[in-house]
């Protein structure tokens, strides 16, 4: 039996199977029992195959971290070498070009507070946002960017091709001419941007000079509007006065009267005298009707004065009342007409004054543009900014290595 568990088809206790070594075929003994070892536990070899299979998975592991983190570092670093050759070679440089103004006024009036806050009608130190908008709107319109066109070879200047036309041009000039309204300090920041010193400083220059010009205008318009209203009044006051005075006299020349209102007092007197006379003569004809002779030589003559003196009241009554000719209806149409002469007289007294204190209220009001600082250029370049341009070409070297760790991790075998 000792015999037959020690051929070589015989299993170890391991589970194996050993082979009967050369020379040692009858005893059948292993190589360990020969050199006289201990013989290696089936346990140990599992456990140094599986060390030696963590430690090639470590080592694909430590292989594949080592890829990543140079792929991630090559192409952040390549997007940054990219950006900063396009930033100092490649990238138009423009230098800028700073002015700051703001539109005054010479004079106070007396205007609400609202209307001197919002519009430039107020003048004092202070023009009002309304100048200030709408100069920051003229230097961006296509209106002062060919009145600019017409001073200055602006295509030249930047650097865009006469022949490609009103809209090229004026998205190059918009690109290059940037201005805001600061509403607190109440000041225009003109900004322009060309790609040379000497473009944008002149362009500056000449854009001061059009916002100054604009500004004039802007006042001259306004102090016009202002005394073309009062005038018009004026006008129409004249004309009023002088057709109330031409009917007066049309109706002095119609009537042959040249003051009815004189002439009834007149008459108004005489009927006063007349009554006066006539009660006189009355108490004289009395007197002697007392008597009681009819046959008193002064009877008729008492009579006879009563009887003139009642037909001339009468036909002094008559005059003043009676009839479309009497004196009470020539006074009522002359009246009339001389009471719209006299309103007509005073409206034009009143449109005269109103026209002269406008004349000297705007004779004082004046806008003017006050240049806070002159255009200077920069002599380093405002454009491209290194240092924004590293800061973008970093974000964008991270995304796009993380991109391109993605795709490798996608494409990789599973097996890995």
């Amino acid at each position: 039996m000792q015999t037959a568990a020690n051929t070589p088809n015989s299993t170890s206790e391991g589970g194996e199977a050993t082979a009967a070594a050369p020379g040692n075929g009858a005893r059948g003994e292993t190589p360990e029992q020969v050199s006289g070892a201990e013989p290696e536990p089936a346990t140990e070899r599992a456990e140094s195959r599986a060390l030696v299979l963590a430690r090639d998975v470590r080592e694909r592991t430590l292989r594949r971290q080592r890829v990543r983190r140079a792929v991630f570092i090559g192409v952040v670093f390549s997007t940054l070498a990219a950006v900063l050759a396009w930033g100092l070679w490649l990238a138009p440089h423009r230098y800028a070009a700073e002015t700051r103004f703001s539109v005054r006024g010479t004079a106070v009036t007396a205007v609400s507070g609202a209307a001197s806050l919002l519009g430039g009608t107020g003048g004092g130190p202070t023009a009002g946002f309304v100048d200030g908008f709408a100069v920051n709107d003229f230097l961006k319109s296509r209106d002062c960017m060919k009145m600019l066109a017409a001073k200055v070879d602006l295509a030249a200047l930047l650097d865009v091709d006469p022949q490609a036309g009103g809209d090229a041009l004026y998205k190059a000039y918009r690109s290059a001419v940037s201005t805001k309204f600061n509403m607190i300090e109440q000041e225009n920041v003109l900004v322009v941007s060309a790609f040379s010193p000497q473009a944008s400083e002149k362009i500056a220059t000449n854009l001061v000079a059009m916002s100054q010009d604009f500004v004039n205008r802007m006042d001259a318009q306004g102090v016009q509007n202002m005394l073309d209203v009062d005038a018009a009044q004026l006008r129409k006051a004249e004309d009023e006065a002088a057709k109330a005075t031409n009917a007066v006299a049309n109706w002095r020349a119609s009537n042959r009267n040249l003051d009815p209102e004189a002439e009834t007092a007149l008459v108004m007197t005489m009927i006063g005298q007349i009554e006066q006379e006539l009660n006189t003569a009355k108490i004289n004809y009395e007197k002697i009707r007392a008597f009681g002779n009819p046959q008193h030589p002064m009877l008729e003559s008492a009579q006879m004065q009563v009887a003139a003196l009642q037909r001339q009241l009468d036909a002094a009554r008559g005059r003043l009342t009676n009839g479309v000719n009497s004196q009470a209806s020539q006074l009522r149409t002359y009246t009339q007409l001389k009471a719209a002469e006299t309103f007509a007289m005073n409206n034009l007294t009143a449109a005269r004054e109103a026209y002269q204190r406008a004349y000297l209220e705007t004779s004082r009001l004046r806008r003017y543009l006050s240049v806070i600082s002159r255009p200077v250029a920069q002599d380093v370049p405002s454009t491209p900014d290194l240092w924004l341009l590293l800061l973008e070409g970093s974000l964008g070297g991270i995304l796009l290595a993380l991109v391109v760790m993605a795709l490798l991790d996608f494409r990789r075998p599973a097996s890995d």
